[in-house]
């Protein structure tokens, strides 16, 4: 039976006969009462399921697929080391703050989540950076680069990041409003410096080969890469504040050391969203990614340390 359909209970009101002669306009009772407090008694707990549902939407989404899309302002501190064949390597070189690598800029960001059943989940995602940076100056002590020393000139800079994310969640914990996901998955780091430099430069076929009075207008330039597969473990919480509100805290890292390589992983992500709309929402957060990989091999020969955090705008998607 339809809530509309709840039917109205005709009351009869009998009197004796001492009071036929009582014009009916006095006595206090209708013909027909319709019960509303009835169909309120009905329509209160429907609402309220309707509004657990709605959480239940946002922390596990009945729908298979979520795209999202979105801007990332990160703040970034990164170091390089391209070590040579001769010299002993030296500590890393701050990007920022000696080869003058823009700190922050924005760039876009996005992934999409398939939700393979009702506790088991796959994501990936990507995000990509690529910064360039000069300057000119007289360095003291001088910058060692590869097998190279530079004591004064020009060193013109980039440092470019690409990070794509592959991660299965299994849901240990759920329920209409919330849920409590382990993950385990991996991470690719795409790296890439390098410098070009000109100016008063010391190498191992000039005279001299180290500081102090290298030979002036000399050009040398040096570049590193790597790409590292860096597996993760880690969790999610996401809960339903409301029926449209949202939000989803994940934390996941690993380090490993194997021979003459070393490398860590560190992502801390924290996001609301809001969803207004059946398959649309909106989503703020803040990001906190941190990597590091050390090796001394043909494939890499230097450290690269990458870190940024930041604010994040992002759109909601789901089909």
């Amino acid at each position: 039976m339809a809530i509309n359909d709840v039917p109205a209970y005709n009351f009869r009101l009998v009197l004796p006969p001492e009071f036929s002669n009582v014009p009916t306009q006095l006595i206090p009772w209708r013909n027909s009462v319709k019960t509303s407090w009835l169909r309120t008694a009905f329509l209160l707990p429907l609402l309220a399921t309707s509004s657990v549902a709605w959480g239940q939407d946002l922390a596990d989404p009945d729908n298979r697929f979520r795209v999202y899309l979105g801007g990332f302002w990160p703040k970034i501190d990164s170091k390089i080391a391209i070590n040579g064949e001769d010299l002993t390597p030296l500590p890393p070189i701050n990007v920022e703050d000696v080869l003058r690598v823009p700190d922050s800029k924005g760039a876009a960001w996005g992934g999409i989540n398939w939700k393979i059943s009702k506790r088991n989940a796959l994501e990936f995602e990507y995000f990509s950076l690529n910064r360039n940076g000069g300057l000119s100056d007289t360095f003291s002590p001088p910058l060692a680069v590869g097998d190279g020393f530079i004591e004064s000139g020009e060193i013109n800079t980039f440092y470019d990041t690409s990070i794509m994310r592959l991660t299965y969640g299994y849901s240990l914990l759920s329920s209409e409003r919330m849920n409590l996901r382990l993950k385990a998955g991996l991470h690719i780091a795409q790296l890439e410096a390098g410098l070009e430099i000109l100016g008063q430069i010391c190498t191992p076929i000039t005279v001299p080969s180290a500081p102090p009075g290298c030979p002036t207008a000399q050009t040398d330039a040096a570049s590193e890469d790597v790409t590292a597969p860096l597996p993760h473990f880690g969790a999610s919480f996401t809960y339903a504040l409301s029926e449209t509100w949202g939000m989803k805290l994940t934390a996941i890292g690993f380090a490993i050391e194997i021979d003459s390589i070393e490398g860590s992983i560190l992502e801390l992500d924290a996001d609301v969203a809001w969803k207004p709309w059946k398959q649309f929402g909106l989503g703020a957060g803040w990001r906190y990614f941190n990597t590091n990989v050390k090796a001394s091999n043909s494939t890499l020969n230097g450290e690269f340390d990458f870190e940024y955090s930041g604010p994040s705008l992002f759109i909601n998607y789901w089909f």
